[in-house]
């Protein structure tokens, strides 16, 4: 092995490392272990897996990522739909409603399930492609605001973090309503989200198509 080597792959555990520590300490900081299930933790045990598949280890970033112009077209809408997460966990949605993108968007699948226990999670692809990348959780003024909140990544060294207080979000998310997770969501990440109206599937559409382009998924 070459002294080159031996460096790049210091450098690769070095960043993985950072990665892993970064999502445990954003938990652990929580004071308890709760969120090790949260739906949040396990989209960024997914997005490890998917570095870890594809060996692309350097930062993603929002840089030109915008979204084109086009609406979202309904194209199928099933119950009971399952999804198995990283973690081994399966989650049913009644119901899944699956959309494709119109106008510069054609050709992007993004879906939306819906949950029992109250969470939209976003979906990119379809059927076995199907891959969770956000999660709109009901926020505690839900009965009254009827707004629920969702995790924007794309943040710190390796941009698959989320956004501190403070931070300037990439200019793909300028029209978009934001507020810290945390205040919004008792017990959640103090990070930036997305807030949007429960009925307002356009732009939880927006949202997890940004977050695939981040992604690089599409």
């Amino acid at each position: 092995m070459t002294s080159a080597t031996a460096v790049r792959l210091v450098e690769i555990t070095q960043r993985k490392t950072s990665e892993l520590f970064e999502e445990l300490l954003a938990e652990l900081q929580r004071g308890d272990f709760a969120a090790l299930n949260d739906p949040d933790a396990k989209i960024a045990a997914d997005d490890r897996e998917l570095v870890a598949r594809s060996g692309y280890h350097d930062p993603w970033s929002f840089e030109n990522v915008m979204l084109g112009d086009g609406g979202w077209l309904e194209i199928s809408r099933s119950e009971g739909e399952t999804y198995g997460w990283p973690d081994g966990s399966i989650e049913t949605f009644n119901p899944l409603v699956t959309y494709t993108g119109t106008g510069l968007r054609s050709g992007t699948t993004v879906g939306l399930g819906y949950s029992e226990n109250g969470n939209i999670v976003g979906f990119l692809g379809s059927g076995g492609s199907r891959r969770g990348l956000t999660v709109f959780f009901p926020a505690d003024d839900f009965d009254h605001s009827n707004e629920m909140a969702s995790m924007i990544r794309g943040g710190g060294d390796t941009g698959r973090s989320g956004f501190g207080p403070g931070a300037a979000l990439p200019p793909a998310y300028a029209n978009f309503k934001t507020d810290m997770l945390k205040v919004r969501v008792q017990g959640k990440w103090n990070v930036q989200a997305v807030i949007v109206k429960a009925d307002d599937f356009g732009t939880m559409l927006n949202h997890t198509a940004l977050q695939a382009k981040l992604r690089k998924l599409v």
